[in-house]
C-alpha cells in the first residue's frame, strides 16, 4: 500500500523566523511564560511576539492585542490557553496567514472523554481545511539547539551542547531526562520535540522532516505507538537508508492476548508489529534512556563499520573476562587475533604469550611507556580482520592522567582512522565531571558502561550490517479483487477452501477432494494414492482434531471406509448444530520438519507474516519470527535463522539436511499474496508445512482462513 508524505508546512513549526504566543499571562508564571522564557534561552534570533488583549508587554516583550496588530505574519504560534478557546485561535491565526501552530493546551483526545476527542476531530478538521501544520495538543513544546529555537516546557539546561541528535519524544518527562542525561555527558542535541497527542503533526511528519534536516545525524525516537502504523513504516522505510534511527519502544509488555481462532494471533502482538518494523529496517531498538543516548551518540561520532569483528584491549587480566561475558551477551562478536597482529603485539608490549579477544595487554606501565599506545593502536587498525577497536578502563570520576594519556593517543588517531575508535568504561556514571565534552571534541566515543556500551556497539554494526546490504528488489505488489464471496458469512474457511484459494496462488498444497460418503472416499483415495487424512470439512469446526474429526494414514479401502464415518460420527455428536460439508480425503504427508507460516492482521500496520515451529510445538515453545509483508528472500532466510527450530532444517543429530530454499520461495510467494490481498482476511494458518529433504520441497498439510470481516465483528484476532 503506497503511502506519500505529508504536504503539511512542518518547516514553519520546526525551523520559524518568527513566533507568536497566546495565553501569556500578564502576572508571569504559566505554561506560556515558560515557553516565551525559553524562546531567549539558546539565542533565538527570530522575533518573539506575546498577544494580549490589554497589556503592554510581558516580560519586557512589547505585547500585541492581536494578530492583525503583528508587523507581519509569523511562522508558527504558541497557544497556551483552556481547550475550549483553542479553535477559535486556530482559525484566527489561519486567516492572518500564519502557517502552523503549536498547542500547549490539554483537554482533548487526552481527557479521554467524548467532549475531548470530539475537540480534538474538529481541530484536525480545521487543520486539514487550512492546511496548518499543528503540534500537539497536550504538547510540551520543540527545541532546536542547533538553529538556536526554542519554545518548550522541557527542562533543557541552558550549558547543554548542540549536536547531531534529534529526538522525538511521546514522553515529556522523558524528554526532560534526556537532555538532563545528555548535558551531564556533555553529549550534543539539536531538536528535542515533544509530541504531544499528534492530532495533525505525527510522528511519521517528524521523521521525514529530519531525515531531509542537515543538522540532524541520529534520529532518536521515545513512543509509546503509533497513530497511523503504515505511515509510520513508510517514514522509517524513507528515512533508514539515510540516516540512523534509535528507538526507545514504551510499553511493551501486554497483559494477555485475546483468544483467536488461528495459532498465528498468539504469536505476533503489538510489540512484535513494532519490532518487526525496526528488525526489517536497521532501527536499533533500546532498553532504556541509557542506552538511547549511548547509541545515539555513537552513531554521531565514528564512521560505520565494514563489519562486525570487534577487538577490545584493556590492562586488567580480570576485565577481559567481564569484556568477554558481557559482549557475548549483548551480541558483540570478539575474533581471534590473527597471527601477525599478535606477533607485533608481543613485540611492542615486550612480552612473550599469545594474546586472546579481548586483548589483556598486561598492565598500564607497558602500555604508557613511550608510544606504545600508538603502535597498538596503529596495528589493530592496520589489521584488515579487525572492523571495531575499543579500549576499556576503569574509568574515575576526577579523571586520571595514566587514562587522559591513553585516550589523547586514541582523539590523535581517531581523526584519521576508518574505522571506529571508541573508549568503554567499565566503572559505571564516572565520566561526567572529568570528561565531560571530550567525546564530541574530539570524535572518540566515551561509553560510560561497559553492558549498555556493548548493546550501543551491536546496534552500530547492526545498522551497518542494514547499509551495507542495500534494499533488495521486491517486485511490485498488484492488489487482488476480493476473494471471498459477498454472502460469505462463515467465521473460518474449511481447509478445502482456503487451500483452493492459496493453491490457486502458487502455493504448494497437498493433493486433496471432498467426498459425502464413505464410498465417495475410497474412490477418492484410489486416485490419490496411498496413505490418506481423512479431515472433517465444516467452517463451524476450525480445530478437527479437537474434535476427533481426523483420521491420519489410512491405507486400505477398508481402512478409508470406516475412518471415513468415524470422523462424521465424531464431529456430528461433537458439533451437532455445525454444518458439514464433507470427509476431505488428502494425501498424506508425512516426511519433513514441520512449520507454521502464517498471517496475523495488525489494526495499525496491517498484515504480518508469522513464521515458526509447527504442529502442536507452536503452542508449547513458540518459536516464531515476526515480518511485515512482503519478503524478500534475504528476509525470509534471517527469520529462519533467528528460530531455534533451524537447527532441524540444517540436519540435527544425523537426520538430513531439509529444503531450505523451498521453504523460503513458499514464504517469498506467501508474503506476496498476504500483501496483495491485504484487508480480506484477519488471520490464515497454514500448520503444518512439511519441509522435506533437499530438494523435495515443502508441502501444506493443512490451512485455516478468518476473513477480515469477521474480525470486525469480533470474531478473529
Amino acid at each position: 500500500m503506497s503511502v506519500v508524505k505529508s504536504n503539511l508546512p512542518i518547516e514553519a513549526l520546526l525551523k520559524p523566523r518568527s513566533i507568536a504566543l497566546v495565553g501569556v499571562s500578564a502576572k508571569g508564571g504559566g505554561s506560556g511564560a515558560k515557553m516565551m522564557e525559553s524562546a531567549g534561552l539558546f539565542g533565538f534570533t527570530g522575533s518573539v511576539w506575546p498577544i494580549h488583549a490589554t497589556a503592554e508587554e510581558i516580560g519586557g516583550r512589547k505585547c500585541y492585542k492581536n494578530f492583525a496588530a503583528l508587523p507581519h505574519a509569523p511562522d508558527c504560534v504558541i497557544i497556551a490557553v483552556p481547550a475550549e478557546g483553542v479553535l477559535k485561535i486556530v482559525e484566527e491565526a489561519s486567516a492572518a496567514g500564519i502557517k502552523s501552530a503549536l498547542i500547549v493546551s490539554e483537554g482533548f483526545a487526552d481527557a479521554a472523554s467524548d467532549e475531548g476527542r470530539a475537540r480534538q476531530d474538529e481541530l484536525i478538521k480545521l487543520a486539514n481545511k487550512v492546511n496548518m501544520a499543528i503540534a500537539g495538543p497536550n504538547c510540551m513544546g520543540i527545541a532546536s539547539l542547533k538553529y538556536h529555537y526554542a519554545a518548550t516546557m522541557a527542562d533543557i539546561p541552558q550549558s547543554t551542547p548542540a549536536g547531531g541528535i534529534s529526538v522525538v519524544s511521546q514522553s515529556g518527562g522523558l524528554l526532560n531526562a534526556v537532555a538532563e542525561l545528555s548535558n551531564n555527558r556533555g553529549i550534543g542535541l539539536n531538536y528535542l520535540i515533544s509530541m504531544g497527542n499528534q492530532a495533525v503533526v505525527d510522528l511519521a511528519d517528524y521523521i521525514d522532516f529530519l531525515v531531509e534536516d542537515e543538522s540532524t545525524s541520529v534520529i532518536a525516537l521515545i513512543m509509546e505507538g503509533s497513530k497511523n502504523g503504515r505511515r509510520l513504516r513508510a517514514a522509517i522505510e524513507r528515512a533508514s537508508p539515510k540516516k540512523p534511527i534509535v528507538v526507545l519502544k514504551l510499553g511493551r509488555s501486554e497483559v494477555g492476548q485475546a483468544a483467536t481462532l488461528a495459532h498465528t494471533g498468539t504469536l505476533a502482538g503489538k510489540h512484535e508489529a513494532f519490532e518487526s518494523l525496526f528488525r526489517q529496517n536497521g532501527v536499533a531498538l533500546v532498553d532504556s534512556i541509557d542506552e538511547l543516548i549511548e547509541t545515539s551518540a555513537l552513531f554521531d561520532l565514528v564512521p560505520l563499520p565494514k563489519g562486525n569483528r570487534v577487538a577490545m584491549f584493556t590492562v586488567s587480566g580480570g576485565a577481559t573476562s567481564l569484556i568477554a561475558d558481557l559482549g557475548e551477551k549483548g551480541g558483540v562478536h570478539f575474533p581471534p587475533i590473527s597471527e601477525k597482529t599478535n606477533q607485533r603485539l608481543q613485540e611492542i608490549i615486550e612480552v612473550d604469550r599469545h594474546f586472546n579477544n579481548p586483548i589483556d595487554t598486561v598492565g598500564m606501565p607497558r602500555l604508557l611507556r613511550g608510544d606504545n599506545m600508538q603502535r597498538v593502536l596503529n596495528t589493530l587498525i592496520e589489521d584488515d580482520e579487525l572492523d571495531v577497536i575499543g579500549l576499556v578502563l576503569g574509568m574515575r570520576m576526577e579523571g586520571a592522567k595514566s587514562h587522559q594519556q591513553l585516550i589523547d593517543e586514541m582523539a590523535k588517531l581517531a581523526v584519521q582512522a576508518k574505522k571506529p575508535l571508541v573508549v568503554v568504561s567499565f566503572v559505571g556514571n564516572h565520566l561526567p565531571r572529568h570528561w565531560r565534552g571530550f567525546a564530541s571534541k574530539h570524535r572518540v566515543p566515551l561509553l560510560d558502561n561497559l553492558e549498555t556500551g556493548m548493546r550501543a556497539i551491536r546496534n552500530l554494526i547492526g545498522y551497518s550490517e542494514y547499509r551495507r546490504a542495500g534494499a533488495e528488489q521486491i517486485a511490485p505488489i498488484v492488489p487482488s479483487k476480493s476473494l471471498l464471496s459477498e454472502n460469505h458469512k462463515a467465521l473460518t474457511l474449511t481447509e478445502a477452501e482456503s487451500k483452493i484459494i492459496l493453491g490457486k496462488a502458487g502455493l504448494p498444497v497437498t493433493k486433496e477432494a471432498i467426498a459425502k460418503t464413505a464410498e465417495e472416499a475410497v474412490k477418492l483415495w484410489e486416485e490419490i494414492g496411498r496413505p490418506v487424512a481423512l479431515k472433517i470439512q465444516s467452517p463451524d469446526i476450525p480445530h478437527k482434531s479437537d474434535v476427533g474429526g481426523v483420521y491420519l494414514g489410512a491405507k486400505t479401502a477398508d481402512e478409508v471406509a470406516k475412518a471415513t464415518e468415524q470422523v462424521l460420527s465424531n464431529s456430528i455428536k461433537a458439533c451437532p448444530d455445525a454444518h458439514i460439508d464433507g470427509v476431505l480425503v488428502q494425501e498424506m504427508v508425512s516426511d519433513g520438519v514441520e512449520m507454521i507460516l502464517g498471517m496475523t492482521y495488525d489494526d495499525q500496520f496491517g498484515p504480518m507474516i508469522v513464521l515458526g515451529s509447527g504442529g502442536i510445538m507452536v503452542e508449547i515453545f513458540k518459536d516464531a519470527a515476526v515480518r511485515l509483508p512482503p519478503l524478500s528472500h534475504r528476509e525470509v532466510r534471517t527469520m529462519i535463522g533467528e528460530l531455534k527450530s533451524s537447527k532441524l532444517l540444517q540436519g540435527f543429530r544425523g537426520s538430513p539436511e531439509r529444503d531450505i530454499e523451498a521453504l523460503i520461495d513458499c514464504c517469498v510467494e506467501f508474503s506476496r499474496f498476504v500483501a496483495s490481498t491485504d484487508g480480506q482476511f484477519a488471520a490464515i494458518d497454514l500448520n503444518p508445512v512439511f519441509v522435506g529433504t533437499k530438494g523435495k520441497g515443502v508441502r501444506i498439510a493443512d490451512a485455516l482462513i478468518v476473513p477480515k470481516s469477521n474480525e470486525e465483528n469480533g470474531h478473529g484476532h
